[in-house]
């Protein structure tokens, strides 16, 4: 199994003004330091919790079904936008009522639609590639308000840089996040 990531997020979960006001600097000269800690605090958060902070596209590909419920990796997952399968040398997309995206269990799945199977991919490797968007939403406003405030506390420690108080905002931080982190079990 291999993730590719096909576009990224195209707006920060929080933005440089929010991160400004919350540290209470009234400068824009370290605005480039600012959007790099909000970079690697989106990235800590996403790592911590196994979930994908704003809307991107990603392309999950198999070398086969792996059963008729296959687990989506991602998380959460907005939309399957398509699933291909390798049938004599090409991929070929499969019609979207074919399959359903099950998102109501702890982690989404993708399941035949009632009547249907799974076709099975002519090669060994890499025989079914399947599209997906994965995130909150699309802007800064539809990720969890906690995540952000968790966001905010780690670009503050980031920005202090202070042994004394970098330890409590990261493990602040790492509170606010955990509710949302996926554990694998």
């Amino acid at each position: 199994m291999t993730l590719q990531l096909i576009s990224a997020a195209t707006c920060p979960p929080v933005s440089l003004s929010e991160a400004r006001d919350f540290l209470k600097i009234s400068h824009t000269e370290e605005d480039a330091l600012l959007a790099a800690y909000l970079r690697a605090a989106a990235d800590a958060c996403e790592a911590f919790t196994g979930r994908k902070l704003i809307s991107q596209q990603w392309r999950l590909t198999l070398n086969d079904w792996d059963g008729a419920r296959l687990p989506l990796r991602l998380s959460p997952v907005i939309s399957v936008d398509q699933v291909e399968v390798w049938t004599d040398s090409q991929y070929v997309a499969l019609a979207a009522d074919r399959y359903l995206l099950d998102r109501a269990s702890y982690q989404a799945f993708l399941i035949p639609a009632p009547g249907q199977v799974w076709p099975a991919p002519t090669r060994d490797v890499d025989g079914v590639r399947i599209t997906l968007t994965a995130g909150f939403g699309a802007g800064p406003n539809d990720v969890p308000h906690d995540i952000r405030l968790g966001l905010l506390h780690w670009v503050a420690a980031a920005y202090d840089d202070d042994a004394s108080g970098s330890g409590p905002l990261l493990y602040l931080a790492e509170r606010l996040w955990r509710p949302y982190r996926r554990v694998a079990l």
